[in-house]
């Protein structure tokens, strides 16, 4: 008999909607009851308030670059209600400078900014994950996307506090991500309890994006394997 679905919140990367997503969501079918927040409030952790006041009780909470990094803070706030981590693209040291440059370059120059994050963002073949891309930054807009980057400039370090995040974690990195490299994504599945990292061959930094199937097959296994799916 198939196990019942699993409550997950989904927050996606800077500059970007369910579009993320939408096709890992469809191919886990009925296995998940997926909640999308598109969150720009103006520091991680109000947005980590807004995740817990819309999740459900308890919840896998899933997370891409920025979207991860409110992912590890929100596991770090409510351990007792999130039951597993999916982590993608985040750095858990403190923010660098060029955070700073890159609120600036939203509110001064948007459209070249978008335009060189998604060069960054995705491998240079990857026409079809870099227009999905500049298409979910015309949604979000350079405004909420600037509002995001500043979130991102008030987060503290999570390095030191790793070892608090007991719950089983999902660590998946894009051997190809320009934006923060794979050796950032293993010494973070090292510091916490219960992890297993993957690494996608081809992939940049966006793998649900680039690699929906691989990205897929991942989390399925992670569900029935280490969170108990179908038992």
């Amino acid at each position: 008999m198939a196990g019942m679905p699993v409550p997950v919140v989904l927050i996606p990367a800077l500059l970007s909607d369910g579009a993320m997503y939408r096709e890992v969501i469809e191919q886990l079918g009925g296995m998940v009851e997926a909640q999308v927040m598109v969150l720009s409030e103006p520091t991680i952790q109000d947005n980590v308030a807004a995740v817990l006041a819309k999740a459900p009780p308890k919840f896998i909470v899933v997370g891409t670059s920025y979207g991860s990094s409110i992912a590890l803070e929100v596991g770090l706030a409510a351990p007792e209600r999130v039951t597993a981590l999916w982590l993608m693209g985040c750095d858990p040291a403190a923010p660098e400078a060029s955070v700073q440059e890159l609120v600036a370059g939203l509110e001064t120059m948007p459209g070249a900014v978008i335009e060189m994050l998604a060069k960054l963002a995705v491998p240079k073949e990857a026409t079809r994950a870099a227009e999905i891309f500049m298409a979910m930054a015309g949604r979000v807009g350079s405004k909420a996307g600037a509002v995001q980057a500043r979130a991102l400039r008030s987060r503290a370090e999570v390095t030191s506090r790793l070892a608090a995040l007991r719950m089983p974690a999902l660590v998946v990195w894009g051997e190809a991500d320009q934006i923060v490299p794979v050796s950032v994504g293993r010494a973070l599945a090292d510091g916490l309890p219960h992890a297993h990292f993957h690494v996608l061959r081809g992939c940049g930094h966006l793998p649900t994006l680039e690699a929906p199937a691989e990205c897929s097959k991942l989390f399925k296994a992670f569900l029935e394997n280490d969170v108990g799916y179908g038992r």
